[in-house]
């Protein structure tokens, strides 16, 4: 059944329209969610967001071009317009955010987005890049397709028929065992997979070769970004932080190698996240204007 959930973000994602929707199978295996919001009017011009482990793809629906940032200098390194996708980033990234902005989001969920795509999903790594490097030249009409559209309920179908069009599910040992990795990381973060491989009848460099060229990244690196994942949770979910205490109870080896991970990650030292977070209840986007 067709799943559309309507919200309004009370938060610094202050919106008029916010629908979500779940895709059918077989999309939903690949997919987490599809969006399409409009009215967005953020108090700020550039903001931080933290690696989640997804590969998204995006569109602008409001004419505004988007810019990435040096995340030292914050000066444009990137313009992009109409659509574009972002990869699995292992560092945080800095864009810009428009008043008033209409924009359609597809979340692939790990492992998700290689069926759609020619090349291994490790060739998006900390990249975002023109979506039409990645789908072709169809996609620019998709974008004027979704622009034109009377609803999101025509909306999504356009989308689910782009991604339709594209897909090249495998349903082959290597998927299965890629899944299977993902399944326990995700359960997990700290789950050791040697075991799933040695059943698996693939060697350990294969594992691997097979994970990055599906997800994107290798899975040690995918695991610190579910780990990193849990910590935002943790804190979001405790009003006394321990910073010691989440750092054991996330498996880093001592608290010195969290916090330089911690900072990697979002480049904010534990201490300076706390104080974002106080006023920004997003645990992935960080005004930084």
């Amino acid at each position: 059944m067709t799943s559309y959930e309507s919200e309004h973000q009370d938060s610094h994602w202050d919106l008029t329209h916010f629908v979500v929707h779940t895709p059918e199978a077989p999309l939903d295996q690949y997919i987490q969610s599809m969006i399409h919001y409009s009215g967005f009017m953020p108090d700020h011009s550039i903001e931080r967001v933290v690696p989640d482990g997804g590969i998204y793809l995006i569109f602008e629906l409001d004419g505004y071009v988007r810019h990435l940032f040096d995340v030292k200098t914050h000066k444009p390194t990137h313009d992009f317009t109409k659509a574009w996708v972002s990869g699995m980033q292992k560092k945080y990234i800095a864009i810009s955010a428009h008043e008033n902005s209409e924009m359609v989001v597809v979340q692939f969920r790990p492992g998700g987005a290689s069926p759609f795509m020619r090349d291994p999903a490790s060739s998006l790594n900390n990249k975002v890049v023109p979506a039409e490097a990645v789908f072709g030249d169809g996609v620019l009409a998709l974008h004027e397709a979704l622009r034109s559209a009377n609803s999101d309920a025509a909306m999504f179908e356009r989308l689910t028929e782009f991604l339709m069009e594209h897909a090249r599910f495998d349903d082959g040992p290597a998927r299965s065992l890629v899944n299977e990795m993902i399944d326990a990381i995700t359960v997990n973060a700290g789950a050791q997979l040697k075991d799933i491989v040695e059943t698996s009848g693939y060697s350990q460099k294969q594992a691997i070769h097979h994970f990055k060229n599906q997800v994107g990244l290798n899975p040690k690196a995918f695991q610190r970004i579910v780990r990193f994942g849990e910590i935002l949770a943790a804190i979001k979910e405790k009003e006394s932080v321990s910073w010691s205490r989440i750092a054991a109870d996330c498996a880093y080896y001592d608290q010195s190698h969290f916090i330089r991970e911690f900072k990697a990650f979002c480049g904010y030292s534990p201490k300076e996240f706390l104080v974002e977070q106080e006023d920004h209840p997003e645990t992935n986007f960080f005004p930084l204007e």
